[in-house]
């Protein structure tokens, strides 16, 4: 016969393994090789407001452009590092996505930008620039 939990043992919660979010492609071969150089090299994103989630994108598929891998494709590439590059407030959206909703680079990027870089942030750029006027000092 088992003997029951202690009361002790009842407060600690038991530990689980998700899955992510990220769904990697298929790969030619099992067997690569993923230098820890590389992660030192992305960028970083938090999740801040005063950061801007397009620069951060552009400056991770640059970075990821240098990170070739024979076996694997830009997309494969990009997938494992991201996880990565995420602190914080953008590490906790990432944990909250739905398992293996994320299934191409493209999926991420879409969505990335949907939660960091949303609808009104454009459209106050946008309305920024149409009321941009030549100042009387300013040359044409």
């Amino acid at each position: 016969m088992t003997q029951p939990a202690s009361l002790e043992d009842r407060f600690y919660p038991i530990t689980t393994s998700l899955s992510s979010c990220i769904q990697l492609p298929e790969t030619k071969s099992k067997s690569f090789k993923i230098k820890p150089q590389f992660i030192n090299t992305l960028p970083n994103y938090y999740g801040l407001e005063s950061e801007n989630a397009y620069f951060f994108i552009r400056k991770f598929e640059e970075v990821s452009l240098i990170m070739r891998i024979p076996q694997l494709g830009d997309d494969a590439v990009r997938l494992r590092f991201v996880p990565f590059t995420l602190k914080h407030l953008a590490k906790k959206w990432l944990y909250s996505l739905a398992e293996k909703s994320i299934t191409s680079w493209h999926n991420f990027f879409k969505a990335f930008l949907k939660k960091f870089y949303p609808i009104h942030k454009t459209a106050l750029m946008r309305r920024n620039i149409m009321q941009c006027k030549q100042e009387p000092n300013e040359p044409c």
